[in-house]
């Protein structure tokens, strides 16, 4: 997967500390999530058992996600305000 393959589905791109975003490859096989790393997250015990070597554990706002998800369950990305 390269950058020209992803669609973006959701994002909030309001702040000047971060842009979330939630992006399906072309083949709706594949999401990614940009998010922020907060402190407090990389100190969880719980993140830390399930994070493994080359992964990443990241914090985005619910609505974002299911903004994204209702998109994919409605099979309508092509008319997302984002794509």
């Amino acid at each position: 997967m390269n950058k020209a393959d992803l669609r973006i589905l959701a994002t909030r791109c309001h702040t000047d500390s971060c842009c979330p975003a939630i992006m399906e490859s072309s083949d709706g096989e594949e999401v990614v999530i940009v998010g922020g790393a907060t402190g407090a997250l990389l100190a969880s015990s719980s993140v830390r058992a399930r994070v493994g070597t080359g992964e990443a554990a990241v914090v985005i706002p619910k609505s974002l996600f299911l903004e994204a998800c209702n998109l994919m369950l409605s099979g309508n990305i092509e008319n997302s305000p984002n794509s």
